[in-house]
Order: structure tokens, then C-alpha cells, then sequence
């Protein structure tokens, strides 16, 4: 069972620790069309209540979105029944990502709808003062812009804590989640400090960081660029929050193509953004792509041929290296977005990233980002072991 005082705690937290509030307008708009969207909505409000400066809205029965990163959206579980409409927003949408789920949904959809209540909250968002603090809970996505909604609110000064996808986690999980969100920052930033430092040091020596899967196989990195963090920690940027839960860092191999190796996967995503937690198979790489093989999974193997239809080769990019405690491989969380902050590390195949998109010319196509994982025993960074026994030793 969740402790409420606990859920309590991390919300209050996130607000004046992370958000560093102080007395600046806060807009609270969330749904209850999940069990986990209530649990949390009810701590949220159960925070914002005492705040003079709170205003609390809920998001009465929102459209469901038609899809989720390009493939097409499972059912909610948690709803009887689909109030999945063909907004004017998925529509540019879908023209941006070159998907027409006006066609692919004919059957059950006759005509465009507009949910009126998309324009009125979205007004109301845009119409805050700078500084101003919004925070989202959702069951799976508002869609209130044609991109996110969180992009549109940071570039007028306004501050978004966002949590989405809430009814892709299982009950059994619920409790994972709410440790997932209790506040580590402080940790999180030191971890990143201590790794950013290794790496630049690594980096000035012309070292590598290599990673050895379980099977003894080892992948090789050579110089890597800056390191992200997703930390909590807002300091000296203009643009505060994100999504939450916290806990990862980030970077990729300063010439994509030095990349070189193996490694085994031991979970993957399926096609419904959930976490296929598979036998471990092996993936070769050479100059920072991945080889073909009889030997992948068949729901990997769709992935792997889907990203060669349209990008002609499978990249690799992100070094992932998660650093939330609550999130391991016997207490998982089943989305994968909430995945990838599990202590360990994780590949993203396919061209696209946002943070290092320049690195590659607009004019080719960069569609796909999916998340692997891998079984990891040890991350070395030169000589220095800096993981194992599934944890980071930094």
C-alpha cells in the first residue's frame, strides 16, 4: 500500500525543494481516469490546498491520445470506455510524424471533434504570469499542443512538473512508484558531478568506458560528450522541471561511429510502450550500428526492421545511466518511461535525440529513439570500476 503521508512528503518536496517555490502562482490540472492518477491528484491537492496562490482544475474525461511516439495507443486499461477523439491537435501531429490515423481509425471515428475543454485549459495555462509553476497529472496525455504542451509553457517563463502515462503502471507497482518519487536530488547531483568528472578526465587522456555484459562480452566507448542530467536540480537554468521521477544521466559517443562491441539485452519496449523483460540476447555493434541476427526475439526483431525501413541502419545513440534506487529489475515499473530511470544502463537505438540532434544533418531522417537495456556486471570508465553488483560504486 502507498503511505499517503510518504506521497505527501515527495510532492511537498518536489514543489519547494525542486521547484524552489516561494509565493508564485501554481495551476494544478490533472484527471482521475486512473487509480494511480487519483492516488497522486489526492496528495497534490491534499499540498496545494493551503496555497492561496493554487488554482486546482481537474481535466473532466480528456480524449485519449491516438498514439504514443508514432504507434498507435493502447487501450486505457483502466476505462470501460474510449473517449478517444481526432483532435485538431493530433492532426498536425500526425502530419509532423508522418502517420494518418484519420484513415487508420475511420471505422470508429465519422468526423473531426474538437474537445472545447482543450482550448479553454490551454488558454488558461498560457495566460500565467512567468514564473509561474504548472503541474500535470495524467493518466496518459492532455495533447494540448501539437507537440508538448510542456515545450510551449518553458519558452513564456512558466516552470512544469509533468507526470504522464500513470495508467500503464499496474497495481502492484504502485508502491515503487511513490519511492521512485521521494526526493534524492541531492544524490542524484552528486552522482552526476562524480561522473562528469570521470568522464572529462577520461576523456582528456584519450581513455574509454567500457560496459561488460553478464555473458563477459564488453562495449567500448571512447570520447563522450558533456553529460545530461535528469537530477532534480534546476540551478542556473531557465527552464525548471520536467518529467518525473528523477534519476538519470546521459550522453553518447562524441564520433557516433567509435562506438564498438557487444552487449546483452535483457528488456526491451513493446510496441504498446511496456517492458518485455526477455530472455538475454546479444547485440553486435560496429561503428556505432547495430548488425542484424537471426537470434533477436521476434517483438525485437520488428523493432530492429521497423527503424532499417525508415532510417536504413540501426544507430546507436544515448548512454543511459540510471540512478534511481527504487526503480530494479524485481521492483519495476511497467512503462518504459519510467523504466529507463532503473538503476543500470541502457542504450537508445534509432537517430533521433533531442538533446545531441545537431549532430546529424536535418536532411536525414531521425525517427526513432528506443530504449534497451542492458544486463549489466561492470562499467569501467579507464581502470576505474564504477558499477557492480547492480548498483554504482561512485
Amino acid at each position: 500500500m502507498i503511505s499517503t503521508t510518504q506521497l505527501e512528503q515527495s510532492c511537498h518536496d518536489i514543489l519547494v525543494k525542486n521547484m524552489e517555490y516561494t509565493d508564485q502562482s501554481v495551476y494544478f490540472l490533472y484527471d482521475t481516469e486512473s487509480p494511480l492518477a487519483r492516488i497522486l491528484s489526492d496528495a497534490w491537492i491534499s499540498v496545494l490546498t493551503h496555497l492561496s496562490s493554487a488554482t486546482i482544475r481537474e481535466f473532466r474525461n480528456p480524449p485519449q491520445p491516438l498514439y504514443r511516439g508514432g504507434l498507435i495507443n493502447p487501450d486505457n486499461p483502466h476505462l470501460v470506455e474510449q473517449n478517444r477523439v481526432i483532435t485538431s491537435h493530433n492532426i498536425e501531429e500526425n502530419k509532423r510524424v508522418w502517420l494518418n490515423h484519420h484513415e487508420i481509425m475511420k471505422t470508429n471515428i465519422d468526423a473531426v471533434i474538437v474537445d472545447p475543454q482543450i482550448d479553454i485549459l490551454k488558454n488558461e495555462l498560457m495566460s500565467l504570469p512567468a514564473w509561474s509553476i504548472v503541474i500535470l497529472v495524467q493518466s496518459t496525455n492532455f495533447r494540448l499542443s501539437t507537440f508538448r504542451i510542456r515545450l510551449e509553457l518553458f519558452h513564456l517563463g512558466i516552470h512544469v512538473v509533468e507526470f504522464n502515462h500513470l495508467a500503464y503502471i499496474q497495481k502492484n507497482e504502485f508502491t515503487t512508484f511513490a519511492n521512485s518519487l521521494s526526493y534524492q536530488t541531492d544524490e542524484y547531483v552528486r552522482q552526476e558531478w562524480v561522473l562528469r568528472t570521470l568522464i572529462e578526465e577520461n576523456n582528456a587522456k584519450w581513455g574509454n568506458m567500457r560496459i561488460q555484459s553478464v555473458n563477459g562480452e564488453f562495449l567500448t566507448f571512447w570520447s563522450l560528450e558533456n553529460i545530461r542530467g535528469n537530477t532534480g536540480d534546476y540551478t542556473g537554468t531557465v527552464n525548471k522541471g520536467g518529467t518525473f521521477p528523477l534519476g538519470e544521466v546521459f550522453t553518447e559517443s562524441v564520433e557516433l561511429d567509435s562506438l564498438n562491441g557487444r552487449c546483452l539485452i535483457e528488456s526491451y519496449p513493446r510496441e504498446d510502450f511496456s517492458v518485455d523483460h526477455c530472455t538475454p540476447f546479444e547485440l553486435v555493434i560496429e561503428r556505432g550500428r547495430v548488425l542484424p541476427s537471426p537470434d533477436f526475439p521476434a517483438p525485437f526483431a520488428k523493432l530492429y526492421n521497423w527503424i532499417v525501413e525508415y532510417e536504413w541502419e540501426v544507430m546507436v545513440r544515448e548512454l543511459g545511466m540510471w540512478l534511481n534506487i527504487a526503480i530494479t529489475t524485481t521492483t519495476p515499473l511497467s512503462d518504459i518511461n519510467f523504466y529507463e530511470r532503473k538503476i543500470g544502463v541502457h542504450l537508445s537505438l534509432g537517430k533521433k535525440h533531442g538533446i545531441y540532434g545537431k549532430k546529424l544533418p536535418k536532411t536525414m531522417i531521425q525517427r526513432f529513439h528506443i530504449d534497451v537495456f542492458i544486463a549489466t556486471e561492470w562499467v569501467y570508465i579507464g581502470d576505474q570500476r564504477i558499477y557492480e553488483d547492480g548498483s554504482w560504486i561512485v
